[in-house]
């Protein structure tokens, strides 16, 4: 019995384990529900709040009472309390979606006093329109900073009128951060109070960039319709759709009177069908059309008008509208007869210019292929041209150019070409000369000379009303190269450069002559560009030297000597002066030479002063006319003495009759500044050009040179006696000193110190010599001329 009890017992006990076992399963599953729904109905649920739930199922295993009479009415009235929660939650992800997925950037401002304090922007939309971050954004000064420098003062009036009450609405740009400009159309306006005073203020920014954009092409669009150029517009039928005010300017026609109809309303008939359908054929195929209509305007007047047609299409490749510009030139035409003779032929003489004359010298060349005939070009350029225009100005040259075409003109043929190639040149082509060359050259140069003849005679030119003088009567000359040619024997190009050549051999003969090209001309001349391209090297490579020659007084002493240049060519040997000076001049490199002669010789000059023996000496420098005329000829000087440490009152230069051409005013000038520093002036091979005693009396000059030529033959030449003597008695009378060069003979020296010269420079004495021969010289001539004889003559 007791064994049943307890196997009854033992089966009680069991089943109320398994019982409460169960029980605690079932409350660990329903607490694990309940709180998982707790958390989606709070959510999103701090983490003290899972805290409280977890523990509050714990408490449930541990109390399955407390799920019955605590949590279960707690939960319910949570999930009660929780939709309304909910439901503000999605609406602020919606929110925050749309503003982030929107083109529109909104800030959210505090207002402090009466500024406005950033508190948030919408990141997200900020970065993709304008690059910034938010945090960029919240800088100090940042909206200022980058607002667009020229809109600033506009943007910060128009944003003071909100703390007036007004809602702010404004467009300008802002500058994006990779530095492009973005227009931005910016709204402002209050959006919270707190007893009546705005608290803070909500800003929106729209990108209005391509609508500005758009607006500027609309802008530019209307000024082009309103250009001076008429524009028609018509539809894809060709009715008309719409005109500009050139257009009723041109034809007389409003926008009234032709709106809706075709323009063939506007053909005046001179043109045919034929011709109005090759043109529609023609835009048709390629969607452009441009030429020349002959129009009636609503007076009936006829008219040419240059259209260009433009057909435009849609993106199927259909013709929706077509656009027609036009522009009245019945002036064009009228004026391209002027066009023509502009540019064919010289305004001032109306003579053929170089463009025709290439036309005329290939119809020459051909006609002599066909006839076998010779021809002849004549190259004339007037001597001395340029001095007219410096003296009288470019009136008077103009008169000397208009009286030359009249005797040219006399002179040739008819039939004969005349064309002036600008300033005083011209050229002539002479056709059907004799097949024979010896009889052509002998033609060809018998007109030259009558030419010259011509042109040789006085000219009597008005001066301006400024001028004393109603006329002057000016003497002129030309020089002349004839080239023969026959057939195609040789180019346009090449028979304008033999006839150049030949013309500049005229000039080097001495000028009023005729010079006929010869083939060994050529080679002159490719000779003397060799001898150029040496002048180059020479001032490169530092070839030249200078010698000097000894200048003495009556008493025998060296007081001076004068620095000649000399070129030691590497294959030439020693180029005489005579080859390259006249070269230098004519190539400007005498610029460049004559500096390095200055800058030479002032250090020559500083060497010799620290040498008791030679500390007196004056050394002379020859200055070309091209020198002197620089602007800056005067720094040069001052400067080459400032650093060679050369004494001024040492230095003499010497000038040629040349100089005192032209521009007399600007030399006195030069000479003055340049005499005051204590520099000295002689002029050289006085009596053999242009002398004019009013300039004379006026330059500072401090010596007369009497040329080697009149100096040569004093003894046996009565008029270079003559001329010596009066160059003398003329320094005298002056208060100038003279001095005399190329003396080869004491009978000489005699002579000129006989009437007062008493310096003297010449071989007599010493050829002109290296530096190191010139210090030997100075030490050991220490001696005495001889006894003056001289017999009267």
């Amino acid at each position: 019995m007791k064994t049943i009890n307890r196997e009854h017992e033992q089966s009680r006990t069991s089943g109320s384990i398994k019982r409460l076992i169960f029980a605690l399963l079932s409350t660990i599953l329903i607490s694990d529900a309940i709180t998982q729904w707790a958390i989606q109905s709070l959510e999103p649920l701090p983490k003290w709040g899972e805290y409280v739930f977890y523990a509050t199922t714990f408490l449930c295993l541990a109390l399955p009472s407390l799920y019955l009479f605590e949590l279960r009415p707690l939960a319910f009235l949570i999930g009660k309390f929780s939709k309304p929660g909910r439901s503000v939650l999605k609406a602020s992800e919606l929110l925050s979606t749309l503003i982030a997925t929107s083109s529109v950037i909104v800030f959210s401002m505090r207002v402090k006093g009466e500024q406005l304090q950033l508190e948030w922007v919408s990141g997200d939309t900020l970065e993709s329109l304008l690059g910034y971050s938010e945090e960029e954004a919240m800088q100090p000064d940042w909206w200022l900073t980058h607002l667009h420098v020229q809109d600033r003062s506009s943007v910060v009036a128009a944003t003071a009128k909100l703390f007036q009450g007004e809602l702010v609405s404004c467009d300008y740009r802002f500058m994006h951060k990779d530095g492009s400009e973005v227009w931005i159309h910016d709204e402002q306006k209050f959006v919270h109070f707190e007893k009546g005073n705005p608290t803070h203020v909500l800003c929106m920014w729209y990108d209005i960039t391509k609508q500005k954009m758009v607006e500027r092409e609309l802008s530019i669009a209307s000024h082009v319709f309103d250009s001076h150029e008429a524009i028609i517009v018509t539809d894809a039928n060709m009715v008309i759709q719409r005109v500009n005010r050139a257009f009723t300017q041109i034809t007389g026609y409003s926008a009234e009177d032709i709106v809706g109809k075709i323009p063939e309303t506007l053909n005046s008939g001179r043109q045919d069908a034929a011709f109005y359908r090759a043109m529609r054929q023609n835009i048709q195929r390629d969607g452009y059309w441009q030429g020349e209509i002959w129009n009636e305007r609503k007076n009936g007047e006829i008219y040419p008008g240059w259209f260009t047609i433009t057909a435009f299409k849609d993106g199927d490749g259909n013709i929706t509208h077509h656009v027609g510009t036009f522009y009245d030139i019945t002036d064009s035409n009228g004026a391209e007869e002027r066009i023509r003779i502009l540019a064919f032929y010289d305004p001032l003489t109306k003579l053929p210019n170089r463009r025709l004359l290439q036309d005329r010298i290939d119809q020459a060349i051909a006609a002599s292929a066909r006839s076998r005939q010779h021809g002849a070009l004549l190259f004339l350029d007037l001597d001395r041209f340029k001095i007219l225009n410096d003296t009288y100005g470019h009136n008077m040259g103009d008169q000397l150019l208009l009286e030359v075409t009249r005797r040219l003109q006399f002179c040739v043929r008819e039939g004969d070409t005349i064309a002036r190639l600008g300033g005083d040149e011209f050229v002539m082509i002479l056709d059907a000369l004799d097949q024979y060359a010896i009889k052509a050259n002998a033609q060809a140069k018998k007109l030259a000379e009558v030419i010259c003849e011509a042109l040789a005679k006085p000219y009597h030119l008005l001066v301006p009303f400024n001028q004393p003088q109603a006329t002057i009567t000016y003497h002129s000359s030309a020089s002349i190269g004839v080239v023969l040619f026959l057939g195609h024997e040789s180019s346009t190009e090449e028979l304008m450069k033999y006839a150049d050549l030949a013309m500049y051999e005229a000039k080097h003969a001495g000028r009023d002559t005729v010079c006929v090209f010869d083939p060994g001309m050529q080679t002159d001349i490719m000779a003397r560009a060799s001898l150029e391209e040496d002048l180059h090297r020479g001032l490169q490579e530092k070839q030249f030297i200078l010698h000097y020659q000894p200048q003495v007084d009556i008493h025998g002493r060296i007081i001076g000597a004068e620095a000649l240049v000399r070129w030691q060519h590497p294959q030439r040997g020693m180029v005489p002066p005579a080859d390259f000076i006249p070269l230098a001049e004519e190539s400007g490199l005498i610029l460049p030479l004559g500096l390095w002669v200055l800058e030479t010789a002032c250090a020559q000059l500083a060497a010799w002063a620290v040498r008791p023996e030679t500390a007196y000496l004056t050394l002379a420098v020859n200055v070309s006319a091209h020198q002197f005329r620089q602007a800056d000829f005067v720094d040069q000087v001052l400067t080459v003495l400032d650093h060679t440490g050369a004494d001024p009152c040492r230095l003499k230069l010497e000038l040629t009759e040349s100089l005192l051409v032209s521009n007399v005013e600007d030399i006195i000038t030069k000479m003055t500044v340049l005499k005051a520093k204590g520099v000295s002036f002689s002029l050289d091979d006085f009596g053999t050009g242009y002398s004019s005693l009013t300039y004379l009396k006026r330059l500072p000059l401090d010596q007369l040179k009497i040329d080697q030529g009149f100096v040569r033959d004093v003894l046996i030449d009565l008029n270079d006696a003559a001329i010596a003597k009066m160059i003398i008695a003329l320094a005298e009378s002056m208060g100038l000193a003279v001095i005399a060069e190329g003396v080869e003979s004491e009978a000489q020296r005699g002579f000129l110190a006989h009437h007062g010269c008493h310096a003297y420079q010449g071989y007599l004495f010493s050829k002109p010599i290296p530096l190191e021969q010139f210090d030997e010289f100075v030490s050991i001539s220490n001696w005495k001329l001889p006894k003056i004889c001289w017999c009267p003559m």
